[in-house]
């Protein structure tokens, strides 16, 4: 037999054995399939077969230091073998190591910089760690390389639903499902999620819902189904399905958390902050390292009968972290040191905290302040008599985030005529929609008709409509404006605090200061011309006297008195903001005046502030 041959042999019969292994394992029969690798390490221990299937096998049983010892084994061996350097970067993403799994994806790309896995995987570190910008460069360079692939593509789907370009990722996933065989079944469930996912951004309710339930049909135990459920629910005001909806999926999958995350945060927004509590601490006890539980945890509870916790989230050397879980850390450091008064330590997380969202997400500063004077710069015909008979009683609530806006809106909302439909993005959309102006009303009214019930007045608490005011004051005659102004650095500090996902110049102090200067002198502007519309409320003035304030606004909008305006904390609603749990104390306040144990952190809004003469008399 020639040595050819019995090389032959002798790899057909290691492969056999490799798939012994496989196969015992997925039998359940985890010591059996672990001798075959002991044997198969002592006689082929260099094998690139052994080791590789080893490194599996190991990272499928969670055991990832031995995994990553093989990995990196085969890495020095085989250089060239790619799959290894992505291996490897998997576990350390899946440990939170991102700087760690970046640098070991940079050594892959100089081996092999065409590689389409490649580009892939750092495409899905970047989506991992919310810097969607990095992540679409990167699957759009293995997209690139090939077209044809259906998991790349579908990527490419999610980072655009990520981005609100839902559009773009709704042609992806529709020519996708057109296809007649995907690449994989688990890619076509995936293209039916993420249709679902994008069409509840969109509030086309009743296509997701269609989808999400025939999934759930076809498999009874598809977690990501109940959970876009759940989302879609939520969406619709719908807090008692969505939490509902949740424990049917925890009942079937008790080991999925991305459920009990959702089941935390609703039960904040409906108000039961003690199951809230429960759930957050739940989930830490199964992963000390779910900072965005900690972060939840930080805005509703101090941890006083947690101090294994608090202590282990306190001690966290957040430089380790991926920059996702170094952001909720440090903000949540940061909240606890402000409960304890430890507020210069407070403000070196919170800064941490922002200059590590900058990193990842651009300022949309320019951007917001651009819309503003485009909308300035437009004169309007007086179309006021067209639109009287048909306009129904609308409430814009405006201003900056963080100016007690929230608390308003409680107060509003215990009439009962009243739906409040929060911080809905109609106007907005309906103003983008038009191909002309004098038709915004009309689209919006639709809007708000075809996702809420009949009722003779509406609050809108989308704060960046003030950009919109001559759009309100023109075609919304019967409408009222109501201006939530608070102290400009009180303000700003609480903006700075927020961790405002969505709203990128919050994590800049300079950029904040700025827009507020800017919102500050538009709606003055505003004031002046639609003055008989806008109602200014100042926040400390409500949180100082209460019985003066709120009878007059009441008063401004027509309504008739009653002594219930006086108690928003018990309403009842559903709270999607960031006020959620403060809002169910009487008259909650932050103290008026903190920013002054911020000061030294506050330095650059202030200098910006103090540009204003009247700002400047207020600090």
């Amino acid at each position: 037999m020639s040595k050819i041959k019995r090389n032959i042999l002798k790899k057909i019969d290691l492969l056999k054995k490799i798939e012994e292994a496989k196969i015992n394992q997925k039998a359940g029969n985890l010591l059996a399939a672990n001798n075959i690798f002991q044997e198969l390490l002592k006689s082929n221990g260099e094998s690139f077969d052994v080791l590789l299937a080893y490194g599996l096998f190991c990272r499928d049983l969670k055991k990832f230091n031995l995994a990553k010892r093989v990995f990196l084994t085969l890495i020095n061996n085989f250089p060239s073998s790619i799959s290894s350097y992505i291996l490897l970067a998997e576990i350390l993403r899946l440990e939170n190591k991102f700087n760690d799994a970046e640098r070991i994806l940079q050594k892959a790309i100089q081996v092999d910089p065409n590689n389409g896995d490649l580009l892939y995987n750092f495409s899905l570190l970047y989506f991992a760690s919310r810097n969607f910008d990095r992540a679409i460069t990167y699957i759009n360079k293995a997209i690139k390389l090939s077209t044809n692939n259906d998991t790349y593509k579908l990527l490419k789907s999610e980072i655009y639903i990520n981005q609100y370009n839902i559009d773009e990722a709704l042609k992806i996933l529709e020519v996708l499902k057109k296809k007649k065989v995907l690449q994989n079944n688990n890619n076509e469930v995936r293209v039916d999620i993420l249709r679902a996912n994008a069409y509840i951004k969109k509030r086309k309710y009743d296509e997701a819902e269609f989808i999400l339930l025939d999934l759930i049909k076809k498999y009874r135990r598809l977690e990501l189904a109940y959970l876009n459920l759940s989302i879609l629910y939520r969406d619709k005001n719908q807090l008692n399905k969505s939490i509902n909806i949740l424990k049917k999926g925890i009942s079937l999958s008790p080991d999925f958390m991305p459920f009990y995350t959702n089941l935390a945060c609703f039960y904040r927004n409906s108000g039961q902050l003690r199951l809230a509590i429960e759930t957050n601490l739940f989930i830490i006890s199964k992963n000390k390292f779910d900072f965005n539980s900690f972060h939840e945890l930080s805005g509703i509870y101090d941890f006083k009968n947690h101090q294994d916790e608090l202590n282990f989230l306190l001690n966290t050397k957040i430089e380790n972290l991926n920059p996702s879980s170094k952001i909720y850390a440090a903000f949540a450091i940061s909240n606890l040191l402000h409960k304890q008064r430890k507020f210069k330590e407070s403000a070196k997380y919170l800064k941490v905290g922002n200059d590590e969202s900058l990193k990842y997400r651009k300022s949309d500063l320019s951007l917001k302040i651009k819309h503003i004077e485009f909308y300035k710069s437009i004169k309007f015909k007086d179309l006021k008599n067209k639109y009287f008979k048909n306009s129904c009683n609308y409430v814009f609530i405006v201003g900056m985030p963080r100016s007690g806006s929230t608390l308003l809106e409680n107060i509003l909302s215990l009439n009962p005529n009243v739906i409040d439909m929060g911080e809905v993005n109609f106007l907005e959309e309906s103003v983008k929609e038009t191909k002309n102006i004098e038709n915004v009303h009309e689209i919006y009214q639709k809007k708000v008709n075809n996702q809420y019930e009949t009722s003779s007045i509406y609050t809108d608490k989308n704060l960046f409509n003030y950009i919109y005011c001559p759009i309100i004051a023109n075609f919304f005659p019967q409408a009222k404006i109501i201006n939530c102004i608070r102290n400009p650095l009180d303000n700003i500090l609480s903006i700075y605090r927020a961790n405002f996902l969505n709203q990128t110049f919050s994590f800049s102090l300079p950029d904040i200061a700025n827009l507020y200067i800017h919102y500050f002198e538009t709606m003055r502007e505003y004031k002046i011309k639609y003055g008989e519309n806008i109602y200014d409320y100042y926040y400390e003035d409500l949180i100082d006297s209460p019985n003066k304030v709120v009878p007059k606004i009441i008063s401004w909008l027509d309504w008739d008195w009653k002594e219930e305006y006086l108690s928003p904390h018990e309403n009842k609603r559903n709270v999607f903001t960031a006020s959620s749990a403060q809002i169910r104390e009487k008259f909650y306040s932050s103290p008026i005046g903190i920013w002054k144990e911020y000061e030294e952190l506050l330095q650059p809004a202030i200098e910006i502030i103090k540009t204003n003469k009247i700002l400047k008399a207020k600090i």
